[in-house]
C-alpha cells in the first residue's frame, strides 16, 4: 500500500469512527442481514464491510479479531462484531455491534418458526429458492478471500508455504462434502472437522515457534500424520487404546513446552487491562440477566435453558452446523424440544437464513420451550432470552480470550499466529464453499428441482458475481439481494415447466 493509501485510509477510519455509532450498527446490520452461510463463511463479507467499504477497523486489527475468534468457542461473526465494536466505542460498542449482528438471523427464524406454526411450507421454500442466489453470491465472497490471502502471502515473502498451508488444510476436510455431491453412501477417508484442524495447527505453530527447520519440525510432523491416522478411516492401524487422546496430551504437552520455551522476556501484570476484563465479564452477565426477567418470571424451565445454553455455546467449536450436534444432545435428548420440532422447523429455517446459525437455533429452542408453556408471548420472551444468551456467552468467552490474547500479543509466536492462521482460515473457507454447494443441490432435492439446473443457476451467479465486482458497478448489498432474486424466479419457473 502506497503511503499516498494509506494516509487516505486512516483519515477515512478516524472519520467513520467520528461519525458514531450509527454507521457501526448500520454496518453490522446489514452483515446479518446478508450473511448467509454464518461461521467462518461470513469473515470475507465482514471484512469487505468493515475493512473495505467503511474503514471501521485496519486489516492488521481485524486479522486479529478473526484470529481470537476461531481459538474462542461461541458464534465467530458475533465475536468478531463484538471486537471491532470493543475498539471504536469500548463496551457500549462491543454490546450494540454483537446484538446488531446477530439480530437478524435470529428475529427472522423467530417470525418464520411462529408463520410456519400456522401455515404451510410455502414460505420455507421461497426462502430457500432465494438462498440459491446467496449462497452462490457467498460462495464467490469466500473464494475471493482466498484470492486475496494468496497475494497477501506472496507480499509476505511466504507465498509457498501458504498455498501447502491452504492446500492441506482443504484436502484434510473437504472429503466429506465431495462425497456428498458424488453421491457415495461411504465414509471418506479423511472427515476431518474445524476443530481438528486447529488442534492440529495450533499444535504445530506452538511447537514450533514458527520455525519450520531442524528436529521440531519433523516431530510436529510425524505427530500431526499419526494424529491423522487416528482420526480417519485408517484408525485400525495403530492398535493402541485411546490413542487419539494419547495423542492429544503429547500434543497439548509438546504445544505448552514450545509456548513456554518462546518466552524470551518476562509478562508483567497490568491491573488496569485486567479491571477492563473484569468489567467486560459483568457486563455481559448483567446484559444477559436484563433480558431474562421476563423469561424467568413467565417459564420455569427458563433458567435450566440458559445453563444449557451457556454450555453449548463453550462446547461450540468449530461453528456452524457443528452446533447442531452439540443442541440435539443438550435440547433434544432431555427432552426441552422435539426431534421433529429441532430437525423439521428449527434447523431448516435457521439453515435457510442468514446469521450465525448458533444465535437462530438458540432463539428458536427458546422459542419452542415458551410456546409450549404459554402460548406466544412466553414464546418471544424465552426466545428473547436464548438470543441475548448466545450473545453474552460469545461475548463473554471473546473477552476473556482476548484480554490473555493482549497480554503476550507480542510474544513470537502469536505474531507467527498472526501469519498463518489467514491460510488456514482460508483453507477451511474453501471446504465451506464445497459444502455450501452442495446445501444448493440438497434443496432441489428437497423441493424437487432439477439439479443440474441448481447447478447451473450457482455457476451464472457466481460469474455474474465475477462481473459485478470486476466493473464495481454494483453495492455488495444489491449484488446480494439480485443474486437472490434471480435464483427466487429462476427456480419457481422451473418448477411450472
Amino acid at each position: 500500500m502506497t503511503a499516498f493509501k494509506r494516509k487516505g485510509f486512516y483519515t477515512d477510519m478516524i472519520k467513520n469512527r467520528k461519525s458514531g455509532i450509527r454507521q457501526l450498527l448500520s454496518t453490522m446490520l446489514k452483515i446479518g442481514t446478508i450473511g448467509f452461510g454464518g461461521g467462518t463463511a461470513l469473515i470475507p463479507v465482514i471484512e469487505e464491510e468493515v475493512v473495505e467499504n467503511n474503514c471501521l477497523t485496519d486489516e492488521e486489527e481485524f486479522n486479529k479479531d478473526v484470529i481470537i475468534a476461531n481459538i474462542t468457542p461461541g458464534a465467530l461473526p458475533v465475536e468478531i462484531a463484538a471486537g471491532v465494536g470493543r475498539k471504536m466505542h469500548g463496551i457500549t460498542g462491543m454490546l450494540l455491534a454483537a446484538a446488531s449482528m446477530a439480530f437478524p438471523g435470529s428475529i427472522l427464524t423467530i417470525l418464520l418458526i411462529s408463520l410456519i406454526n400456522q401455515s404451510s411450507g410455502f414460505i420455507v421454500s421461497q426462502i430457500l429458492f432465494a438462498s440459491v442466489g446467496v449462497t452462490a453470491y457467498i460462495i464467490f465472497m469466500l473464494h475471493e478471500y482466498t484470492k486475496n490471502t494468496i497475494a497477501e502471502c506472496r507480499k509476505n515473502s511466504m507465498c509457498t508455504i501458504g498455498i501447502i498451508f491452504i492446500t492441506l488444510v482443504f484436502v484434510l476436510t473437504v472429503g466429506k462434502e465431495l462425497y456428498q455431491i458424488a453421491g457415495f453412501n461411504k465414509t471418506p477417508i479423511f472427515d476431518i472437522s474445524t476443530v481438528q484442524i486447529l488442534i492440529m495447527a495450533f499444535f504445530i505453530i506452538f511447537f514450533t515457534n514458527g520455525n519450520f527447520y531442524k528436529i521440531r519440525l519433523i516431530i510436529s510432523v510425524v505427530i500431526t500424520i499419526l494424529y491423522c491416522i487416528c482420526i480417519s478411516s485408517f484408525k485400525n492401524i495403530i492398535p493402541i487404546p485411546y490413542a487419539v487422546w494419547i495423542l492429544r496430551g503429547i500434543m497439548l504437552i509438546l504445544a505448552l513446552w514450545g509456548l513456554f520455551t518462546g518466552i524470551s522476556e518476562k509478562i508483567a501484570f497490568d491491573v488496569k487491562p485486567f479491571k477492563r476484563f473484569i468489567k467486560e465479564e459483568f457486563i455481559w452477565f448483567i446484559f444477559l440477566f436484563i433480558f431474562s426477567v421476563p423469561a424467568i418470571i413467565l417459564c420455569p424451565k427458563t433458567l435450566l435453558f440458559i445453563g444449557k445454553g451457556v454450555i453449548s455455546v463453550l462446547m461450540s467449536f468449530g461453528g456452524g452446523d457443528a452446533y447442531l450436534a452439540v443442541a440435539d444432545g443438550l435440547f433434544i435428548d432431555s427432552g426441552m424440544v422435539s426431534y421433529s420440532d429441532f430437525y423439521s422447523k428449527i434447523a431448516s429455517v435457521a439453515n435457510a437464513l442468514p446469521g450465525s446459525i448458533l444465535c437462530k437455533i438458540l432463539s428458536g429452542v427458546g422459542y419452542y420451550i415458551g410456546y409450549g408453556h404459554g402460548g406466544i408471548f412466553t414464546g418471544l420472551c424465552v426466545a428473547l432470552s436464548g438470543f441475548t444468551c448466545s450473545i453474552a456467552a460469545s461475548g463473554g468467552t471473546f473477552s476473556a480470550v482476548a484480554y490473555l490474547y493482549e497480554r503476550f500479543e507480542n510474544m513470537n509466536i502469536f505474531q507467527v499466529l498472526k501469519k498463518y492462521i489467514r491460510p488456514i482460515v482460508a483453507g477451511l473457507l474453501l471446504t465451506v464453499s464445497v459444502s455450501m454447494l452442495y446445501q444448493n443441490i440438497s434443496i432441489a432435492q428437497t423441493q424437487k428441482c432439477p439439479v443440474l439446473f441448481i447447478i447451473f443457476i450457482t455457476a451464472a451467479i457466481y460469474v455474474i458475481n465475477i462481473f459485478w465486482r470486476k466493473k464495481e458497478i454494483l453495492k455488495p448489498v444489491f449484488r446480494v439481494l439480485l443474486s437472490a432474486v434471480i435464483s427466487l424466479a429462476a427456480c419457481n419457473i422451473i418448477l411450472l415447466f
